[in-house]
């Protein structure tokens, strides 16, 4: 910037003697064209090389010094790393914009002390006093503590002695190897399980083991009817209640309104196969049906089948199987994959817990 500052002058200087020194230029001998049409350069210039010799000691020696005044324009001298050595409002009305942060870097962004701004952040970035940060929310609703998803942690944190557990609550002494030691599942002390039982399974929280499940086979909510009475799960235990004893003319049968099996008089629906399993769906051989099913699903043989285009019901990404073909629920779709165009078994997989083509 010195040097540049030096040749201007050089230059300003230059341009003023050429207009009062005197001496003559001789026309050249021959450039394809009369000597009557050659132009008259006038005088030849003669500029003390001590000129430059001053301007350019009074530079060295004053960092700081100006320009001499041009025609009403005074160059204005910056410091070697670009920044102007005087930024933000000046007395004139100007304003030159601040764009530079103390350690002399530049800014990407932000506010230039000149009612406008240094810069502009590309598509998916934020402003984050002046630099381009990646735009983020923090996740901490329902967190005492623990990563927000952004750059911090989530308020108020955990006191001493204390820690952050996998659900971003604080527990004393949390420690998830050592709670775990020796246990199949259960919690492991730090707001997450030491792992989860497989089907037909549940855990003994105390013991921290998996144990099999009393209530294996019943459906959740809807029990079932075996010869006369009524087994229902209550409180992870097996209930059963004979019908009959309830009161004359009482059976077994499932209700369609409230979705579950009942003991109830009148007629005797047959709502389930020689088997004792129970008919989802279909004429119960009474007075009404065994059951609804999903909407856009098929009633065959008292089963309910799933079908293109009908609603997930109660399928889940975890799936089910039909008659060797996988129907799951994603993002609100049903969808199926044909196990048996590919060679393969549709079947419960216990290490993703769900059901898989395999």
């Amino acid at each position: 910037m010195k040097r540049l500052l030096t040749f201007t002058i050089l230059a300003l200087f230059f341009l003023a003697s050429c207009s009062s020194d005197e001496g003559s230029v001789s026309a050249p001998e021959d450039l394809g064209t009369d000597a009557a049409e050659q132009p008259d350069y006038g005088p030849l210039p003669d500029v003390p090389t001590h000129r430059f010799e001053l301007v350019e000691d009074q530079f060295i020696e004053d960092p700081d010094w100006v320009a001499p005044d041009v025609d009403g324009f005074v160059m204005e001298v910056t410091s070697p790393d670009g920044k102007p050595d005087q930024v933000g409002p000046l007395p004139d009305g100007a304003c030159i914009p601040d764009c530079w942060r103390a350690d002399g870097s530049e800014k990407e962004c932000g506010d230039d002390s000149c009612g406008s701004i240094c810069g502009y952040c590309s598509y998916g970035l934020q402003c984050v006093v002046d630099k381009c940060e990646e735009l983020c929310v923090p996740q901490c609703a329902g967190k005492e503590c623990g990563f927000d998803g952004c750059y911090g942690t989530c308020a108020p944190g955990c006191e001493d002695g204390f820690k952050c557990g996998e659900d971003f609550k604080c527990y004393p002494g949390c420690d998830h190897d050592a709670n775990c030691l020796g246990k199949q599942c259960g919690p492991d002390g730090c707001g997450g399980s030491c792992g989860i039982c497989g089907l037909g399974k549940i855990c003994d929280n105390e013991e921290g083991m998996c144990v099999a499940d009393p209530c294996a086979g019943i459906p959740v909510d809807k029990g079932k009817c075996v010869e006369g009475v009524l087994v229902e799960c209550v409180n992870g235990q097996p209930k059963e209640t004979i019908c009959a004893s309830v009161g004359p003319d009482y059976h077994c049968k499932y209700n369609a309104i409230d979705q579950k099996h009942e003991c109830s008089a009148g007629c005797e629906p047959q709502c389930e196969w020689d088997d004792g399993s129970p008919k989802e769906c279909g004429y119960d051989g009474c007075y009404g049906t065994c059951g609804t099913c999903t909407s856009g699903w098929l009633c065959k043989a008292g089963m309910c089948y799933p079908q293109p285009g009908g609603d997930c019901g109660w399928l889940t990404d975890a799936g089910d199987c039909f008659d060797n073909v996988l129907w799951y629920c994603a993002g609100g779709n049903l969808l199926l994959e044909d196990c048996n165009e590919e060679g393969l078994v549709c079947q419960f997989v216990p290490a993703v817990m769900k059901f898989r083509c395999q």
